[in-house]
């Protein structure tokens, strides 16, 4: 998809682009082909080739800097193989302090806890080259480079901006019933529940209550590329290319973690009382973004 997108280059926006692709211009090819030789043709001409050497270095930085938000769908059919998504969650404090993250390529989920292994997330997300969040750019990136000194990849899908591109708004959770997708055990847990989860571990101890946690940070992940693959398809149906890229929607990933029925039930009272208490915090933006 990105040689056909033009709107990442300089002078070229949505509405040109739009324009050149009813005019017959559908690649940085015919766009390097066409203009008059004047300033436009010029400029086409070198944009077109940089984006060509770009590709072809495999920096999807080049273009995750240049596409707007709403628009870094775009790098996911170039650059499928080399994706992590990503989810983190904070202790709900105002230092929001993280406790687990979960990462997931496609093929396998791996999760990161504090006092484990939360330090081994560096070096495996820097394996990648783009990263996809939902809500990533305002919430998860700027908490892990400050709690932690861990940069995410600046070829950022974040999926909050591309579905509200589409006019699909809302959290996490609603986004993913409006497509169907079904957590199972953990249908209803959310962000507060997941603090809960965080500070009934470091108080006891109980392992079952951390496995519920990962478990539930998990399914954020692996839902990601679901919800990705359907933005796509449906931001394709106002380009002329859906027949070359839309994709079928995949099947959800294998989580690594098993929700403890008793753990949910056992703290889901203490769950609703923090939601029409007034406990705690949410850790995370306004919207249940979790």
């Amino acid at each position: 998809m990105l040689e056909r997108t033009f709107c990442h280059m300089a002078g070229i926006g949505e509405l040109t682009e739009r324009r050149l692709w009813e005019r017959g211009v559908l690649t940085w090819e015919d766009l390097a082909r066409c203009g008059d030789g004047g300033r436009h043709g010029t400029l086409w001409r070198d944009e077109a080739a940089t984006s060509q050497e770009r590709l072809a270095a495999g920096d999807a930085d080049y273009f995750g800097e240049r596409l707007k938000p709403g628009e870094a769908w775009r790098l996911f059919p170039d650059f499928r193989d080399r994706v992590a998504y990503v989810d983190i969650e904070t202790d709900g404090g105002p230092a929001q302090v993280v406790t687990a993250v979960a990462l997931y390529d496609g093929e396998t989920a791996r999760t990161y806890a504090r006092g484990r292994n939360l330090e081994d997330f560096e070096a495996d997300v820097a394996a990648y080259d783009v990263v996809v969040t939902y809500n990533g750019r305002c919430f998860d990136a700027p908490v892990l480079e400050r709690g932690l000194g861990v940069r995410l990849p600046r070829a950022h899908i974040d999926l909050r901006c591309v579905l509200g591109r589409l006019g699909i708004t809302g959290g996490l959770k609603a986004c993913e019933k409006r497509f169907g997708i079904d957590r199972g055990e953990l249908d209803g847990v959310d962000g507060y529940f997941a603090v809960i989860l965080w500070r009934e571990y470091e108080n006891t101890g109980d392992e079952a209550v951390l496995e519920t946690l990962l478990a539930y940070n998990a399914a954020d992940v692996i839902g990601l590329e679901i919800l990705l693959v359907r933005a796509l398809n449906e931001a394709l149906l106002a380009t002329p290319f859906a027949h070359l890229y839309s994709l079928p929607v995949p099947d959800p990933g294998d989580n690594p973690h098993a929700p403890d029925a008793s753990v949910l039930r056992r703290l889901a009272g203490r769950c609703l009382g923090g939601r029409h208490g007034g406990w705690g915090r949410r850790g995370k933006t306004r919207g249940e973004t979790f």
